[in-house]
């Protein structure tokens, strides 16, 4: 029985390995396809779209098919995200090296990194948000402060990851052309996952809660009503009447 339980979890292992590595298989091409400069930001859209569709239980896909959809239908919106925040740490990385040369006062080094913190945070969310729904730049890059703000812990948790992740496969160079695009688009699209989930539970907590205070002012009154239906003058004013 244990040998069994045993294999099964082996064979599910390798399953998920193989999807992965054909996942980043599918990233590595396409990217080059791109010329890597266009190529790489819808590739990763597309990968961390695939991750979703995993992460929501649909494993039945046909992977192929579904990578190239959205790289085609993502290939703009994503190039406008990747270009500006490569573009932004590009500025970034020039003040970084005029403040390591010519040195600066402690306000604008104070603004650098609180800039390059919120760049960063930034990014941990904005491409799952824009998996989950298409819109405007600048609305995406609004939501994805904002998300990662809220849940600071899962934005953090993914720039370490990310890195441990990156550190360890470069540890190991041949897992790089297996593992790479895919294993990092999977644990940032699990974690952004359920920041996302985290946010919805309190926003139905929320709802919830003004329902609650909504009826229970609704039954106050209600009670007022008949208190005053009961009340001496009200029985006065219905004899009157009759």
């Amino acid at each position: 029985m244990q040998l069994n339980t045993f294999m099964i979890c082996l064979d599910v292992g390798f399953l998920w390995l193989s999807r992965l590595a054909f996942l980043n298989l599918l990233w590595m091409v396409f990217s080059a396809a791109g010329l890597f400069i266009f190529g790489v930001f819808p590739a990763t859209m597309a990968t961390m779209a695939i991750c979703k569709k995993w992460l929501h239980g649909e494993e039945d896909i046909k992977i192929f098919r579904e990578f190239l959809a959205f790289y085609k239908e993502s290939f703009v919106a994503a190039n406008k995200i990747g270009l500006a925040f490569t573009g932004v740490s590009y500025i970034l990385y020039l003040n970084f090296l005029v403040i390591n040369a010519n040195g600066a006062n402690i306000v604008f080094i104070a603004a650098f990194y609180a800039i390059t913190f919120f760049v960063l945070i930034t990014a941990t969310h904005i491409m799952p948000i824009y998996v989950y729904e298409k819109s405007s730049f600048v609305f995406l890059v609004r939501k994805a402060f904002i998300v990662s703000l809220l849940n600071i812990h899962f934005s953090l948790a993914i720039l370490i990851s990310q890195s441990a992740i990156y550190y360890l496969l470069f540890s190991y160079p041949a897992s790089v052309l297996f593992f790479l695009g895919s294993a990092l688009a999977m644990i940032q699209m699990w974690l952004a996952v359920r920041s996302f989930h985290r946010l919805e539970k309190k926003s139905n907590q929320s709802i919830n809660q003004k329902k609650r205070v909504f009826n229970f002012k609704r039954i106050s009154q209600r009670n007022k009503f008949n208190k005053y239906l009961n009340g001496p003058i009200a029985k006065f004013m219905i004899y009157f009447t009759l």
